[in-house]
């Protein structure tokens, strides 16, 4: 018997590996941060490698840093809210991280010093 396994998203997610920072308020009311790296991402949501993970329900606010492609000599810089859907702990080093779902984009021209 063989399961079939059904895709619940409804924008396509596109791999990119881009340098990403978030925070988040703690349940005490302070801000938290955290770095990590895209593992793909879309209009209405991404997944973060990181091995700082918001709890899930949280929301962040997500700051990602768009090089240039080769030859160019801008980048962009995308921020944005979500709501973190879903925190995956991996066994190796590398494979932690977390989803989230996005809430309107924000592309400006980014910099390269964060």
């Amino acid at each position: 018997m063989f399961a079939v396994q059904t895709e619940l998203r409804r924008r396509v997610r596109h791999r990119l590996a881009a340098e990403a920072v978030f925070t988040w308020r703690s349940a005490e009311g302070g801000w938290l941060h955290g770095e990590g790296v895209t593992r793909d991402l879309s209009v209405g949501g991404a997944f973060l490698f990181s091995l700082t993970s918001p709890p899930v329900g949280a929301t962040i606010h997500l700051d990602v840093l768009l090089f240039p492609l080769e030859g160019g000599t801008r980048s962009l810089r995308l921020k944005t809210e979500g709501t973190v859907i879903r925190v995956e702990h991996g066994s190796d080093v590398g494979n932690e991280g977390f989803a989230v779902v996005l809430e309107g984009l924000n592309l400006g021209e980014g910099c390269n010093d964060q």
